[in-house]
């Protein structure tokens, strides 16, 4: 009944949000002490709300051609490390986990006249550096499948957004701000000591393509960086320039279980294609050899 009053009057702009007579009892849409609102009778979180003057920053919300609409939303706590330390959070990430949508309203208005715009349902698409990405519902009922392409496409709408009011485009500036967001995870040389050992696990060859050019190859993460522990062999794929990029932006990642190259939708008219369904050339020695639950981790993260 609550994600039903959030469907209805998507798009409309409404007062504070009464609560609901269920036999239950009031139901209330939404908390005035928090930005999201996750019940006390749900592990979920039910509502997200962006207020005037807001100290957490948001993008969006960015609307598309068929309706559906992107938005990006700081979490609770301004320390992406202390996310799961706040219970509303943990809401937030148990449903994208299991894909159970959440109402989103922005406040329009200030008091006493107070309004909020409801932006309507919405899957929580990925969360990342403090962000949760949400993936509005069109008309239809419908809406995209989120994951990283979610996050790219955001960071793209809110460069162009910045350029539009500065009346200059910067097309680099969409992956520069990509990588402000993801806190430098693109690391080009890698720590210098992590790249030689990757050199060496690797025979001097891209995992993914083969190549040969060691100037051209990198030291990537397979886990974002996070400081020393990060920087195990396990932890790492040696990877030409241009596949670490695409690696980090999460348009190419590894199928654990098969160690098949999985390509994102976008590449697939593009040279890339070929790489979709090859085999990652692992290390001979199995103790330099991916770890599988890292890959499992990006390759959930990507959406691929």
């Amino acid at each position: 009944m609550a994600l039903e009053w959030f469907q209805r009057h998507a798009g409309t702009e409404q007062p504070w949000p009464e609560s609901l007579s269920t036999p239950e009892g009031p139901t209330f849409l939404a908390t005035r002490a928090k930005g999201i609102y996750k019940p006390g009778w749900s592990e979920y979180a039910l509502s997200a709300r962006q207020v005037l003057n807001s100290r957490y920053d948001e993008m969006g919300p960015y609307p598309r051609e068929d309706g559906t609409w992107s938005y990006g939303y700081f979490q609770e706590n301004e320390d992406p490390e202390a996310r799961d330390s706040e219970f509303t959070n943990r809401g937030l990430m148990l449903c994208w986990q299991d894909a159970v949508p959440v109402g989103v309203m922005r406040q329009t208005r200030p008091r006493p006249a107070v309004r909020y715009e409801i932006l309507g349902l919405a899957l929580v698409a990925g969360w990342d550096e403090g962000y949760f990405f949400f993936e509005g519902f069109g008309s239809n009922a419908l809406a995209h499948p989120g994951g990283t392409n979610t996050e790219i496409d955001l960071l793209a709408a809110e460069q162009q957004h910045l350029a539009a009011e500065s009346h200059s485009f910067d097309p680099t500036g969409i992956l520069d701000s990509r990588r402000k967001v993801l806190a430098q995870i693109v690391r080009r040389r890698g720590q210098q000591e992590f790249r030689e050992k990757l050199l060496v696990a690797y025979g001097g060859r891209c995992a993914i393509t083969g190549c040969d050019a060691v100037e051209a190859l990198e030291a990537a993460h397979i886990i974002p960086y996070r400081g020393a522990e990060t920087n195990s062999v396990q932890n790492g794929l040696l990877l030409r320039a241009d596949i670490h990029n695409l690696f980090d932006l999460g348009l190419i990642s590894v199928r654990p279980e098969t160690m098949m190259v999985v390509v994102s939708d976008r590449l697939m008219t593009t040279s890339y294609r070929e790489l979709a369904g090859s085999r990652l050339r692992e290390p001979v020695n199995p103790i330099h050899r991916p770890s599988v639950d890292a890959l499992s981790e990006h390759l959930g993260w990507t959406g691929l």
